[in-house]
């Protein structure tokens, strides 16, 4: 294909060919008589003429075609040198050029920032006073010409003897006896890598110190991605057990709260609050209360990335809350139990009528011990009783009043209370030998007995039954003792007072008799003194 860069070389040749044959014709006719016979001197010196004009004229030409390429390459070559000149003024990391020796010879603009210098400075100093750790220069600077290339970070010295850290790429004879060297000053990040470090040391040696668990989760898989050393002491597990198994920590809780709880984990992401309360178990076997706490941790663009939160250890607060709650109970009990026995007391002294009394003591006594049949039994004579007051399914509705007789020795039980005048307690009466029921009461299951003692004599029983087995405890029992003092007293009194009530009659009977005695006596006498 034809080309004009490629004509010049043509009429190089051209010419070279001429000014040959030229050389031929002179020399033939120089040294052959016979060719000046044939061509006449004057044609021959006149063809090498023209030959030698013509081989001139292309000479000629192609020196002009050469000066023409030559301005072109110049151009060229100083549009490239602007070019690279450009860049290498421009580009924001620091360029260093170095001889063999470590000499260096050329640096941009960027590399002078850097390293503190001017132009001058920089231009034949050696990259050995640009070493923090200068003694090793030899070495590393030999280990880097015959490694041809190498990258890494290291430590300067600028002229103000401040330290930066720069990041260096190098490539040794990118042209003969040429190296160059590519920084960035990297010390901004180190100092925030630092900083980072610092934090983390602070947050890991804060978390490894506080009481409570401080644990992160992925938001999908809800998995374990970190949790601290307080993990160990209150689940009694290691962290270790949680990395083999990001999401073991869910077989800690109580199965009774770990539904409950997962579910309210589940929601976390959505609802952006978790405080819950529950059970853990521990590893070696106590049940503890934990305090669990959470918020969610989102990115710039509002997504929730990771949840976060703490466990507390709350099981002495509420072993407190429960003890609390017990002696309130317990108060409250008390109260009911004093304001019960101050109202019987203040009831069974303001009447002394026996069906008041039986009526009263009924009324307080299931007020205190819910049952399912309550009664009142009286002793007549010996071992013989008779039911004077019932109530059952522990309503006052339900008080009746009965003449039911019945024999103390058909119940062994009741018969041993009658003889050693000892309260009983009969958790379930199917266990019970000898246990035959109070007449119509046998199937009940649970039955409390308290005599009724009064100047050493047994008044009468205080009888409890529920068809429940394990109904009444030892603090019923109690309560029963404690009413049946004042109960007994109250007994006693209201057969006095009845007893009272029959003398009183009695003698107002006679009282009467003797009037109208005396009043026979005294017509009698008048009679007598009439006639």
């Amino acid at each position: 294909m034809f080309s004009f860069k490629a004509l010049p070389q043509r009429w190089l040749r051209a010419g070279s060919i001429l000014i040959f044959v030229a050389a031929l014709i002179l020399l033939a006719a120089a040294f052959s008589s016979r060719l000046l016979n044939v061509f006449p001197a004057a044609v021959l010196l006149g063809s090498v003429l023209v030959a030698l004009v013509l081989a001139i004229a292309l000479h000629v030409g192609f020196l002009f075609v050469v000066r023409q390429e030559h301005r072109e390459t110049a151009r060229a070559l100083d549009a490239t040198e602007m070019e690279y000149k450009s860049l290498f003024d421009s580009v924001l990391d620091g360029i260093l050029v170095f001889e063999n020796r470590g000499i260096c010879l050329e640096a941009n603009p960027a590399a002078r920032a850097l390293l503190g210098n001017g132009h001058e400075d920089l231009a034949g100093k050696s990259i050995r006073e640009l070493f923090a750790g200068a003694r090793d220069f030899r070495s590393t600077w030999k280990d880097f010409v015959d490694g041809k290339c190498a990258h890494n970070e290291m430590k300067i010295l600028r002229p103000d003897g401040t330290a930066l850290f720069v990041e260096y790429t190098v490539k040794a004879n990118y042209l003969l006896g040429r190296h160059v060297a590519v920084l960035r000053d990297v010390t901004k990040r180190r100092q925030a890598e630092a900083a980072l470090r610092e934090s983390e040391q602070r947050f890991q040696q804060m978390a490894n110190n506080i009481q409570e668990i401080f644990w992160m989760l992925e938001v999908e898989s809800k998995k374990v991605i970190y949790v601290n050393k307080a993990y160990e002491s209150i689940t009694g597990r290691s962290c270790e057990s949680l990395s083999e198994n990001p999401k073991s920590y869910e077989e800690i809780i109580h199965p009774e709260d770990r539904i409950r709880v997962l579910s309210r984990l589940g929601e976390f992401a959505q609802t952006g609050q978790f405080d819950e309360e529950f059970r853990i178990i521990t590893l070696d076997g106590p049940v503890r209360w934990v305090w669990a706490r959470g918020f969610p941790v989102r990115d710039p663009g509002g997504a929730v990335r990771r949840l976060v939160g703490s466990v507390q250890d709350i099981t002495a607060r509420k072993s407190a809350e429960e003890q609390i709650a017990r002696n309130l109970d317990l108060a409250e009990s008390a109260w009911a139990e004093a304001e019960a026995f101050r109202k019987t007391g203040l009831a069974l002294t303001q009447n002394l009528s026996m069906d008041y009394v039986l009526d009263t003591l009924l009324e307080s006594l299931v007020k205190l011990i819910p049952c399912e049949s309550a009664q009142v039994l009286l002793v007549e004579a010996g071992t013989r009783l008779f039911l004077a007051r019932e109530i059952r399914n522990s309503g006052t509705s339900g008080i009746r009043e009965t003449a039911t007789t019945l024999d103390a020795r058909e119940c062994r039980p009741l018969l041993h209370v009658l003889k050693t005048k000892d309260s009983l307690l009969l958790p379930d009466t199917s266990k019970e030998p000898g246990w035959s029921g109070i007449r119509g009461l046998s199937h009940l299951l649970s039955w409390l007995c308290v005599p009724l003692v009064a100047s050493q004599s047994v008044l009468g029983f205080l009888s409890l039954g529920d068809i429940r087995a394990q109904a009444f405890t030892r603090e019923h029992l109690r309560l029963a003792k404690s009413l049946a003092i004042p109960a007994a007293v109250a007994i006693q009194n209201a057969r006095l007072y009845e007893r009272a009530e029959i003398f009183r009659a009695e003698l107002e009977q006679r009282l009467a008799d003797l009037g109208h005695a005396e009043q026979s006596v005294g017509s009698a006498r008048r009679i007598n003194e009439l006639s």
